[in-house]
């Protein structure tokens, strides 16, 4: 066949195709308007807050020639305190005899091996004096001066010296977080100094924020009994926010920066983003999807991109197909695994998450690794890997979004792993996903107990430290029963097992019902109490300590007969005789 004969044919179609897709980008991009127009975010109208109070106190802290050039550079009445920590930086400047001149009336102190705490409006420094002992600076600097009565009302902090602001020029930033907290620059170099530290300057007064976390620690696996458990968003938090304070987790709020790292990490949803709730996005998220496909837009594909972000996406947005929707949220991070399933689920196609070259190294490890949770999820739902991924400029042709259908009436309104789940259940049943157990990544919260049943006495030293429930006891029968489900796999189980008989499986199940069923781990005749004839322990655990005590003189006779018996029997017949006689008990 010639070319000349193929090409007349080809025309109508190519014409015809040609015209279906500027058809649908045209409906697409109405539906696109329409939906982010008739979509209102219900997100808190008036949120809870933290205040900083900062009257300008500025602590410079660095080499003597930079902490002076520093000074000299200052806005007009800015008076600050000079801290010399190190060497001279550059002794053959030519500026040096005039910095020095011009801030001739600055005293400088010194310390040696200075430690920063703090944030805007509360830094305190401490450092070694020529005797050796570490003195606070700013009682050193301020002795006389406290807070004024509206600072302690507003911050509720202690009342005692500190400084506002840190300038620091040293060598080595004297925070080593990837975030350091409000009030606080760091200037490796000189390079527009005078602007940067005006910018500093300016945080004087009174400024609020939103508190972006609700914490619920009775949800929390950091720890129980004393057994530690899970630790992730420790591990994840660039602002050090994060503390375990006397067994608990606690969130300095003046620290928190919102990245929403933590609030992601965590498997039980002890932590959860505030500025807005789950449920307040996750509801915007299905009303956003919905309005879309009921003005005729197809494919939608969502993208997820923090303000921090909001210039280079809308940039990329332009070149974008019109079925492209954004996401407009505080930062990246806080919608984690179980926004972008229940999105799915909604109906979008394609879920894409923006994050900035400026985004804090921890955080982007934290949504890669989540992202590979999600892609084990994905292949167990019988969807392809790149339904969920990076938002990736340099990927070269932006996908065009793969055929999706809402598979949810209405927002999910659980807990963060109830909410996963539903939507993981959905998306799997509608695909007919795979039936074996899927191999989940290091570290990720899904798993499954094995349990060496020879070695289990059935102490239920593991259902204490259970934070989920997870393991649990059968009732008023000795046994152990277990739900995949609800393993977030913390390790308290496998730590407080006095017997080492349980062996945590990394895992997922992807069948609903079996990975929602009661497993009989382990289950045994009861040994019921010879006087009232309540079931109080295992019949194998008493047969042992029968044997292990047989020939102990403090267990014979009656003694003896006390191990058959309820802890409340047993206290009864203990005082049986005294109780029968009183006076017994005053004879010597």
């Amino acid at each position: 066949m010639s070319t000349e004969q193929t090409l007349p044919n080809l025309a109508p179609n190519l014409a015809s195709n040609l015209a279906h897709g500027a058809g649908a980008a045209a409906h697409n991009a109405r539906a696109r308007a329409y939906a982010l127009q008739h979509t209102v975010k219900t997100d808190n109208l008036i949120p809870a807050t933290v205040s900083y109070q900062s009257q300008g106190r500025l602590l410079l802290v660095g080499p003597e020639d930079r902490i002076r050039r520093a000074a000299s550079l200052l806005p007009a009445g800015v008076k600050p305190t000079l801290l010399v920590t190190e060497a001279v930086h550059d002794a053959e400047a030519a500026d040096l005899e005039a910095i020095f001149d011009a801030t001739a009336s600055l005293a400088a102190l010194t310390l040696r091996e200075p430690s920063l705490t703090g944030y805007l409006g509360q830094f305190q420094l401490t450092g070694l004096n020529g005797q050796g002992e570490r003195v606070n600076l700013a009682a050193l600097c301020f002795p006389q001066q406290g807070f004024p009565q509206q600072a302690a009302a507003v911050s509720e902090q202690p009342r005692e010296p500190r400084f506002d602001l840190v300038a620091d020029l040293g060598r080595t930033p004297l925070f080593a977080l990837e975030r350091p907290p409000v009030g606080y620059l760091y200037l490796a170099d000189d390079t527009g100094l005078a602007e940067r530290l005006a910018e500093l300057c300016a945080l004087t007064g009174i400024f609020d924020k939103p508190r972006y976390f609700r914490l619920d620690p009775e949800a929390c696996a950091f720890t129980a009994r004393g057994v530690p458990g899970c630790s992730r968003c420790l591990d994840v938090c660039p602002t050090d926010a994060l503390k375990p304070i006397n067994g608990r987790i606690q969130i300095d709020p003046h620290l928190c920066q919102g990245f929403g790292s933590c609030a992601s990490a965590c498997p039980t949803g002890a932590i959860a983003y505030h500025q807005p709730d789950a449920n307040t996005s996750g509801d915007y998220l299905f009303r956003l999807l919905k309005h879309y496909r009921e003005a005729g837009g197809d494919a939608p594909q969502l993208l997820i991109a923090g303000e921090n972000e909001r210039e280079w996406v809308e940039a990329e947005l332009t070149r974008l197909p019109a079925n492209w929707l954004p996401i407009w949220v505080e930062e990246s991070a806080s919608l984690g695994i179980e926004s972008w399933f229940t999105a799915l689920a909604y109906g979008a196609s394609t879920v894409r998450i923006a994050l900035g070259d400026d985004a804090p190294a921890s955080v982007r490890a934290l949504v890669e690794r989540e992202l590979a949770s999600a892609a084990v999820l994905l292949a167990g739902a019988g969807l392809s890997a790149d339904r969920i991924a990076l938002f990736d400029t340099d990927a070269g042709e932006p996908v065009s979004g793969q055929p999706a259908v809402a598979l949810l009436d209405k927002p999910l309104k659980g807990d963060k792993r109830e909410n996963l789940f539903a939507a993981f259940d959905a998306l799997w049943l509608a695909n007919e996903g795979r039936r074996e157990p899927l191999a989940v990544p290091h570290g990720a919260p899904y798993g499954s107990v094995e349990l060496k049943e020879s070695d289990c006495t059935l102490c239920m030293g593991c259902v204490a430290v259970c934070p989920s429930r997870a393991l649990h006891a059968v009732g008023h029968t000795p046994g152990l029963n277990f739900i995949e489900q609800d393993c977030i796999l913390c390790g308290m189980c496998e730590k407080a097992c006095p017997e080492q008989a349980i062996v945590l499986v990394p895992r997922l199940q992807p069948v609903p019902e079996a990975r929602r069923a009661v497993q009989s781990l382990k289950a045994e005749e009861a040994a019921c109490c010879i006087r009232c004839g309540k079931p109080f322990a295992p019949a194998s655990m008493i047969r042992r300590i029968q044997q292990k005590l047989a020939g102990h003189s403090h267990f014979q006779n009656e003694a003896a007969q006390r191990l058959l018996m309820c802890e409340d029997c047993r206290v009864k017949d203990v005082f049986a005789v005294l109780a029968a006689d009183p006076v017994s008990q005053l004879k010597v």
